[in-house]
């Protein structure tokens, strides 16, 4: 009788009219979808070896607060006659560190604190209130005009083929991993666009050989840690969100990224 019954359920099964869904371990793993939604992605920052071009600069708040938040009432002034208009939104940023990779200069990273929307026009300062909160904002923070970034990131299947590196995090950690935002030595000149997906290799030591005619690669480039979705882009480098790492990765060491 139970060999009748195993009769059955195979001839079903072999009919489609039974679905078996086997253990993960067995399926392949599931590709990404048409889009990646990350809601923070205004608040990411960027790597630019060429100047901001800057709107105006944080003077004060109402009440004269160190650290200016969300709904605080700021005062600020126009850079070089720039004019404002009641009801605009500008980006509040704020430059940061100097990024180095391999002992040359990539630019300044220039974190995003938030997002002011113009108030009203006084005869000395311009007023407004902070919308948007990312970080604290203080006095002397910059402004420049503000523009809408869709969180919903179509992913790209047609990457382009590139060796880059990660220079830096947006936290400026020393481990990085899963959920990190990073930083790359290539940008929209070199055809990296928002959605391209790379896979990260780490090494540990950076004593392979190279030359103009021969290039020994690092057995170790056949295995990823770690892969990264492309967030932004700028001119030379890219911000991108690690989306999946084996492990945690140490910024000390070289993390290529292709």
């Amino acid at each position: 009788m139970k060999r009748f019954y195993f009769f059955i359920v195979q001839t079903l099964i072999m009919f489609g009219l039974i679905n078996v869904s086997l253990p993960n371990a067995w399926c392949e793993p599931k590709s990404f979808q048409e889009s990646y939604y990350f809601p923070a992605i205004e608040s990411v920052g960027f790597i630019r070896r060429d100047s901001v071009p800057v709107a105006g600069t944080i003077h004060s708040s109402e009440h004269n607060q160190v650290m200016i938040s969300w709904n605080h009432l700021v005062y600020f002034k126009p850079h070089q006659d720039h004019v404002f208009n009641k009801d605009e939104l500008y980006v509040v940023f704020q430059k940061s560190n100097e990024v180095f990779f391999d002992e040359r200069s990539k630019g300044f990273y220039y974190q995003i604190k938030g997002v002011v929307k113009i108030t009203a026009m006084q005869p000395r300062f311009i007023q407004g209130i902070i919308v948007k909160s990312y970080l604290p904002i203080r006095r002397g923070d910059l402004l420049k005009p503000y523009k809408q970034i869709n969180p919903n990131i179509p992913i790209s299947k047609d990457a382009p083929y590139i060796r880059a590196n990660i220079i830096e995090s947006a936290e400026t950690k020393r481990m990085i991993g899963q959920g990190d935002v990073v930083f790359i030595d290539k940008g929209h000149v070199q055809g990296v666009r928002p959605g391209n997906l790379f896979d990260i290799f780490e090494h540990q030591e950076r004593d392979f050989e190279m030359s103009r005619r021969t290039e020994f690669i690092d057995p170790s480039k056949a295995y990823p840690s770690g892969r990264l979705l492309i967030l932004t882009t700028d001119r030379e480098t890219a911000a991108g969100l690690i989306v999946w790492s084996k492990n945690e990765l140490l910024m000390a060491h070289q993390l290529d990224v292709h």
